[in-house]
């Protein structure tokens, strides 16, 4: 399945496992190997980019099942883009996601994963999970150094899974990369997007998805260049909601790849985090 869009951590792995038996809905998205490479274009050219942002990378976690709803909620920010960041919630058996980032996107390579899962014991349920990049979901600008290529990469693996139970039964995980000029839009604009997703009413659903995806950025004159930046990693689950509860996986694409085209247009401009070789 391709749209244009959208491993549990130990601090919900408990709850994870009391809603295996169970649960109608999860979904997981991991996207490793996540690394910024840069390359000189000229004999004696110094390759290097900085990021800013006000807030840098962010992850938020969400659970909430019943009537009135018991929610869970928690929201943590770096500083710094791509910064090290984890967030995760739990309501036990019925519902839970996590969220995080770790490692260096200019050394080894860092790690960015979301989940979730739903469970059928209560009406009403559903988590999602959100890694922002660079700004929260917003944007951050860079500035590429005179004479450097520079690739953005990862490789993805996503699934998402329903037993088919119930018709509002809905699971989806996915990452979107955006880059652009100064103004969010030049011709060196580029997207890439890819998820997993499960829908139930038509029995059981397991859809497994693995991909790689790159993005690349030129300044090919003697002079730095300023660009932006904006990425996100996103699972959602909900079993037995009722149908206005639940978003259209079309609706929910386009709101993904409009929440990054809007934020392109928005500039970070404080905290900053540099490479260069």
């Amino acid at each position: 399945m391709r749209r244009p869009f959208m491993q549990l951590l130990a601090g919900i792995a408990a709850g994870a496992a009391m809603a295996s038996a169970g649960a109608s809905v999860s979904t997981e998205i991991i996207v490793s190997d996540f690394r910024v490479n840069l390359a000189a274009l000229a004999p004696g050219a110094a390759p290097a980019v900085s990021f800013a942002s006000d807030l840098g990378s962010t992850s938020e976690s969400d659970s909430t099942y019943g009537d009135p709803p018991s929610d869970r909620h928690m929201a943590t920010a770096s500083g710094q883009p791509f910064g090290s960041v984890t967030a995760s919630t739990s309501q036990g058996a019925y519902a839970g996601s996590t969220a995080s980032i770790e490692g260096s996107v200019f050394g080894a390579g860092a790690v960015i994963r979301t989940s979730a899962y739903a469970g059928s014991q209560a009406p009403s349920t559903a988590s999602d999970a959100t890694v922002g990049l660079v700004a929260g979901v917003s944007t951050a600008s860079f500035t590429l150094a005179p004479w450097t290529a520079m690739t953005i990469s990862a490789r993805v693996d996503a699934t998402a899974s329903c037993t088919g139970a119930s018709d509002f039964e809905l699971a989806d995980s996915g990452v979107l990369l955006a880059i652009g000029d100064a103004d969010g839009t030049g011709p060196q604009w580029a997207y890439v997007s890819f998820d997993a997703f499960a829908v139930g009413g038509a029995g059981p659903v397991q859809d497994e998805e693995a991909t790689f995806l790159s993005l690349s950025y030129v300044n090919d004159t003697d002079a730095p260049i300023l660009g932006v930046f904006s990425g996100y990693v996103a699972s959602f689950a909900s079993s037995g909601m009722s149908p206005s509860a639940v978003p259209e996986p079309a609706n929910a694409a386009l709101l993904m790849a409009g929440l990054a085209f809007l934020g392109l247009r928005r500039r970070g401009r404080q905290s900053s985090v540099c490479a260069g070789q």
